[in-house]
């Protein structure tokens, strides 16, 4: 009897004290949260390894991520795989049709205040451009030209409109041939006040007025949606989300590099994961490893059973 209890006893002490060892093993990764100290000394392994080593895990972690996982050649790899460009070719696709179909006072809905400063800001800051291109192009020559054309058209037009005493008297002082003598110092003065007038506050808040009028007027009041405004057919939708398409990905793949710096993935994780609470990162780890968890605890019972059961063989052989 006593050697039956000498081969079954230890054995399966050993099996429960390896399988409890493990256990409390693997929970003192966890736990205590928080160090322990009793008569103001702090005890050993408190708190649990992860808590006491969360920041270095943390970044740990991170730079992994950076390193192996967040990369320009990997997303680059990612970004080239046939199902990515196409899924990134489609949602291209429903945005530009979300767009399309929509009229602009629903796309400019609650933003019509905004729209309407940026296009008063937007004229003012064009104003000046628009009033030398505009003088330029009547001090062109063949411009210049066609107004001396036309004003001398618009003399004879007047004159035509005059009683027969009225021409007699404009004849006789050639007045009708210094008016077309002078007419191309008639259209430099012309141009000239143009310009001053131009320059004006007044003409420039009144001309920048409706010209904002104008795209509130095209945006609130319009009822065809911008596909029809912009007569794109279905061939012209495809153009535009391929145009998109090649945009996008050649900004992705010249800017991966940028991207990722201005985001810094390691700092980004490192943070992320340091700032979780040690019982959600208990459960996550738990989550992915409690299987692997299980079999180490396991694994400690049968090594304790394996090394009572030597024990047991090396005391009946001793004794």
């Amino acid at each position: 009897m006593n050697t039956i209890l000498l081969f079954v006893v230890p054995p399966f002490a050993g099996a429960i004290i390896g399988f409890v060892t493990n256990v409390v093993a693997i929970r003192m990764l966890f736990r205590p949260l928080k160090e322990i100290r009793i008569f103001g000394i702090k005890l050993p392994f408190t708190p649990g390894v992860l808590p006491r080593q969360r920041k270095r895990l943390a970044q740990s972690i991170g730079a992994m991520v950076e390193r192996e996982l967040l990369t320009p050649e990997i997303l680059r790899e990612r970004l080239a795989r046939e199902d990515v460009r196409e899924k990134v070719k489609q949602s291209i696709s429903v945005f530009t049709e979300k767009i399309l179909e929509k009229t602009p006072g629903e796309l400019f809905e609650g933003r019509q205040d905004v729209l309407s400063q940026k296009i008063s800001m937007t004229a003012e800051k064009a104003y000046p451009a628009f009033t030398r291109g505009l003088l330029e192009f009547m001090r062109r020559k063949e411009i210049r030209h066609e107004l001396e054309s036309r004003g001398r058209i618009f003399l004879r037009d007047i004159f035509q409109q005059l009683n027969v005493f009225q021409r007699f008297f404009l004849t006789a002082g050639q007045y009708d041939m210094t008016l077309q003598e002078k007419m191309p110092e008639i259209i430099e003065k012309l141009i000239a006040n143009a310009a001053d007038l131009l320059q004006t506050e007044n003409t420039k808040k009144t001309l920048t007025g409706a010209v904002c009028s104008s795209f509130n007027k095209i945006i609130c009041d319009q009822n065809k949606n911008i596909a029809a405004l912009l007569e794109i057919n279905g061939t012209d939708k495809e153009k535009l989300d391929d145009y998109l398409f090649d945009k996008l990905m050649t900004a992705a793949d010249s800017q991966i590099e940028s991207i990722l710096t201005s985001i810094n993935v390691k700092a980004l994780v490192s943070d992320r994961i340091d700032s979780l609470e040690m019982l959600r990162v208990e459960r996550i780890i738990l989550d992915v490893m409690s299987d692997q968890f299980l079999w180490i605890d396991i694994f400690g019972g049968i090594l304790g059973f394996f090394i009572g059961l030597f024990q047991a063989t090396l005391t009946y052989f001793l004794r």
